[in-house]
Order: structure tokens, then C-alpha cells, then sequence
């Protein structure tokens, strides 16, 4: 026989508080009542609950300030929460959210549906190990990574919602999955508040991948790249947590920015540009989504899992954004200069994505992981110069090798990172191995690849 869930009604409506009480002790709840908030919080002291049903507007210490108490405190801050007010305004709504409200009602309202409401909520907090993942979101799914998220999720039998504004991602990366019953497309921005919610309402889990995309990109639009990436991360993040949705956030090795202290561990201080560099603005912004994930653990119980990729590279990944193999590939099929920026000595690890994704698809599943920042890359050094030797190498490429300084491509006050490898002792502790996948084998990948898909070149 299931446990009687418990609820705490606080409301200083004494009529509300009898009978909201008695409908649901019929329907088979066990009630407490408070008629000020802090009665109710001093009932949260001695009394456990699974939820608690809470008026916004009351005198002395309103229902912001008991939610405020709650959400702070170590011992409450997990317990979901229903707001109920007789003053709509969208607002109040929007406010209530903010500070971690599960759901809220407006009054006059009828008890059954509360109690639906309310068994709503408490479902959303089941653990969810009890629960098989089904439904899957992935932001910026239509993107490099994100597409191939997808399809390897399809082809595991999950249901699968990307949102995407093709910014950067393509048409052409998801072509093949339109017909899936199982591929649901959102067409839209995360930074819409109204659409992400509702797109976030019926997930099991979330992949954040959307985000700003290569150096290039990032240099003329310092400015997109901050609010995109930061706002839209804040929302993700404050829907899941009021959903206990577990999201996989994705990072950068951006972060580690100009340090020298080599490999770089997730422990390690973070030393970046100053702003006037606009290279930095989207590790600074990556780095506030790290931030933004464990105080969202820290006040709204929030279930995350944050990964720092290291150059993931394959099919579908495009140069125009700076991507470095990509555009290799395409000036030696054209037999035109590869051109080096810089001076082609700086050591970078590329991960093929087939690993990568592997890897994304584990990672929530294991305990371990949980609330944890994880480096995800591999030891294939090589730096940019041999690079370009080993792809004109395999082409059969008549193209010359030449160099240019980073500003002729970048623009003024460039700053590179000499050399980017991860340390990958935490990612093989929590999973067991490490991507298998070595920098011979990726560069016959992608050549096979683009043999096989002559138009994508093009598309670089």
C-alpha cells in the first residue's frame, strides 16, 4: 500500500485552511496548518513533508519571504512548493518562479484540481532512478554535437526534443531524422522564456548544448555570445531545477584560458584576458554557467552533471566559425593555401564526436557523476602545423602551407592559448575509460566522410 504523502497548508485564511484540509485528508493526504508564516516554519523545523501549499499574500512575513526561508535552508531547500495567491499578475508569477516555486495557483480554485497539482509536483521529485528516460530535450540540438546527441539517442528508442534557432545549427544536420516519430523540432530561442518552459514541462532529462559557436564567431559578437549564452543558461537551468529535471550542461576548455599549468585539471584557478579582449567573452560567460549550476544545486537542489569539451571534431562540424579541421580539409580538396594562424605550433587534443557522444549518454545514468564538473576530451596532441601536414598528406593535396598573423583573421588584441590538454584522471575514475578514438583515425573518418558527402565541402 503506498505512504500517505504529507502536506503543509499555510495560509492565513482560516476558512481556506478547514476546508482545503479536510478535501484533502479525504483524498487520502496527511495534513498540517499554519495560518501565518511563521507558524509554518516553525512546523517545517519539527516536521517532515513532502510538499508544502503556500499563500503569497499574508500579513507580517508574506509567502516570498517563508519561500525565501525555505529554499535557504539545508533541511527544507529540496521540498517542492505550490504558490496560491488571489492577486494574479504575470509578475507575481514570474517572481514566484524565480525563487523556486514548483507551480502556482490562482484562488479561487477547486480542490481536485489542486490535488492533481499537487501529485504533479510531487511526481516531477520522484527519484529518477525509478524512472526509465524517455523523453529527452536537447538545446541547440540542431547543432554539430547536438545532432549526433540526437540520433544516437534515437536509435537507443528515446523520444527526443531539440529547440534550436539554426543561428548555427543546420537544416541539413537533422535532415535524416524528420521522419522519426520519436524527433520532436522546436523552432526557437532559449532565451524565450514561454517556449523554453514549455518545452522543458515533459522532459526526463535536458542536454544544454546550446550555445555560442567558434572563436570566430565569438570575437564579432561579444555581445550575443554573452547574453545568449548566459540568459539562456539561467532559464535552462531555473526550469529544470523547479522540475527536478537533471541537465547535462556542456563547458568549455575556454575557460582555463591563458593558464600554463599544464594539464589542465578542473581544479585548477582560472586565468583569462582582460575584457577588452573579446576572445574572452565567451569563456567568461561559460564560466558563469558553470557558476550559475552549482548555485542552483546549492538553493534549488538542482541535479546537473557539467563537462568541459576539448575540441570534439566530425561529420557535420563546419569552418566557418574557425573550426580548424573542417577548413584544412576543404582548402586541400580545393588545392588552395591552408592557411596557419599564428604560428602553427600551438598543441591542441581533438575528440571525435562519436566518443563524445558515448560519453554524453553515460554520464547522467552514473551516481558518480552527479553534481560533478568533468573534463571530457582526449590526449591526441598534435599541434596546428602537423595537423595541416597530416591532412595534406592524406588527400594527395598540392596546397601550399602558409601563415598569417591571428589579427589578419581574428582582428586586433588577439590572444591564443598555446597549448589546450586536458587532465583526464576525474572523467576516468567516474566512467572507466577514456575516448578510444586516435587522431589517425578521426582524420580518415572525415576524409571518407567528405568523399562520401562531396557537398559538405561546400558547405565549410
Amino acid at each position: 500500500m503506498p505512504t500517505q504523502k504529507s502536506v503543509l497548508l499555510i495560509d492565513d485564511n482560516v476558512l481556506t485552511l478547514e476546508l482545503t484540509s479536510t478535501h484533502l485528508r479525504a483524498l487520502g493526504f496527511t495534513v498540517g496548518a499554519a495560518n501565518s508564516g511563521k507558524d509554518g516554519l516553525d512546523f517545517l523545523k519539527n516536521n517532515k513533508v513532502d510538499i508544502v501549499i503556500l499563500d503569497l499574500i499574508m500579513p507580517g512575513m508574506d509567502g516570498y519571504e517563508v519561500l525565501k526561508h525555505i529554499r535557504s535552508d539545508k533541511n527544507t531547500s529540496a521540498t517542492p512548493v505550490i504558490v496560491l495567491t488571489g492577486r494574479y499578475s504575470q509578475s507575481d508569477k514570474i517572481k514566484s518562479l524565480d525563487k523556486g516555486a514548483d507551480d502556482y495557483i490562482i484562488k479561487p480554485f477547486d480542490n481536485n484540481e489542486l490535488a492533481s497539482r499537487i501529485n504533479a509536483v510531487l511526481r516531477r521529485y520522484e527519484p529518477k532512478a525509478q524512472k526509465a528516460l524517455k523523453k529527452i530535450l536537447i538545446t541547440g540540438g540542431a547543432g554539430f554535437i547536438g545532432s549526433h546527441l540526437a540520433r544516437k539517442l534515437l536509435s537507443l528508442k528515446h523520444e527526443v526534443f531539440i529547440i534550436d534557432d539554426f543561428s548555427t545549427g543546420r537544416e541539413e544536420n537533422i535532415k535524416d531524422l524528420m521522419a522519426n516519430t520519436n524527433f520532436h523540432l522546436i523552432r526557437g530561442s532559449i532565451t524565450d522564456d514561454v517556449l523554453l518552459n514549455k518545452s522543458i514541462e515533459n522532459c526526463d532529462l535536458i542536454y544544454h548544448l546550446a550555445a555560442t559557436v567558434g572563436v570566430k564567431n565569438v570575437v564579432e559578437n561579444p555581445l550575443e555570445t554573452l547574453i545568449y549564452d548566459t540568459i539562456g543558461t539561467e532559464l535552462v537551468l531555473k526550469y529544470a531545477s523547479a522540475r527536478g529535471i537533471k541537465v547535462l550542461i556542456t563547458s568549455t576548455s575556454e575557460v582555463y584560458g591563458k593558464s600554463e599549468k599544464l594539464p589542465f585539471s578542473e581544479e585548477d584557478d582560472i586565468i583569462l584576458g582582460p575584457p577588452s579582449v573579446n576572445r574572452w567573452s565567451y569563456a567568461c560567460s561559460k564560466l558563469l554557467d558553470e557558476f550559475l549550476a552549482v548555485a542552483y544545486r546549492k538553493e534549488r537542489n538542482l541535479s546537473y552533471v557539467l563537462v568541459r569539451l576539448f575540441n570534439v571534431v566530425g561529420p557535420g562540424q563546419v569552418g566557418k566559425y574557425g573550426m580548424v579541421i573542417p577548413r584544412f580539409f576543404k582548402n586541400a580538396f580545393n588545392n588552395t593555401p591552408i592557411t596557419i594562424y599564428g604560428t602553427g605550433n600551438q598543441v591542441r587534443c581533438f575528440t571525435y564526436v562519436d566518443d563524445i557522444v558515448d560519453i554524453l549518454i553515460k554520464l547522467p545514468t552514473i551516481e558518480a557523476a552527479n553534481c560533478q564538473l568533468i573534463n571530457l576530451g582526449s590526449t591526441n596532441e598534435i599541434t596546428i602545423k602537423d595537423l595541416a601536414l597530416q591532412i595534406k598528406k592524406i588527400t594527395n593535396s598540392n596546397s601550399p602551407i602558409v601563415y598569417e598573423p591571428y589579427e589578419s583573421y581574428y582582428g586586433d588584441s588577439f590572444q591564443d592559448i598555446k597549448k589546450r590538454v586536458p587532465d583526464l584522471s576525474k572523467l576516468k575514475s567516474i566512467l572507466g575509460k577514456l575516448p578510444s578514438i586516435d587522431m589517425d583515425t578521426i582524420l580518415v573518418k572525415t576524409l571518407d566522410y567528405y568523399k562520401k558527402h562531396p557537398e559538405e565541402i561546400e558547405n565549410i
